[in-house]
């Protein structure tokens, strides 16, 4: 036989919980790269796509921080609530997953606008708006489903809870 008979859950290296949160991982890994290549030597702010944001304040420094801060905070939410679900530890991993990803969709969304505003005075609008526009829309997704793991995983926490003292 070439496939088993029935459903299998297939095993993922974090966990059983975070089978389902590919895209998650990518924007991780993601934010990840991105500020490694922040760190880089060079002056990656100063492209002229990318001068709306270094004119409101934003260095290669503070987005290296804040792409490195999300990103390490995500992968740990992530890994973590692949293996620890529950309920019980705080900050709860789906709550973290969720800010995370509504800061990813935050800075997405500068980047994104700061590329629109750019294409009005450019030749060519950039080809990235629509990869940035994209990431932003799930993104914000993203923190929608993490919100909904977290409710979720608290109702059912509670009702397992209820039951478990019923049979005592």
């Amino acid at each position: 036989m070439l496939f088993p008979a029935g459903p299998s859950t297939p095993a993922h290296p974090a966990g059983a919980y975070s089978f389902n949160r590919l895209f998650e991982w990518a924007m991780a890994v993601m934010m990840l790269l991105i500020a490694v290549t922040l760190a880089m030597p060079g002056d990656t702010m100063e492209r002229a796509a990318l001068k709306p944001i270094a004119e409101v304040g934003f260095n290669e420094g503070n987005m290296a921080f804040f792409f490195g801060a999300v990103g390490v905070l995500r992968v740990t939410a992530l890994w973590l609530n692949g293996h620890i679900n529950n309920g019980i530890t705080k900050p709860n991993g789906a709550n973290v997953r969720a800010v995370c990803s509504a800061l990813g969709a935050l800075v997405m969304g500068q980047l994104t606008l700061a590329l629109v505003v750019d294409a009005f005075t450019a030749e060519a609008p950039s080809f990235v708006i629509p990869v940035f526009g994209t990431l932003t829309i799930f993104e914000a997704i993203s923190c929608y489903v993490a919100r909904l793991d977290a409710v979720d995983r608290r109702s059912r926490l509670g009702r397992a809870l209820a039951a478990l003292e019923r049979v005592k």
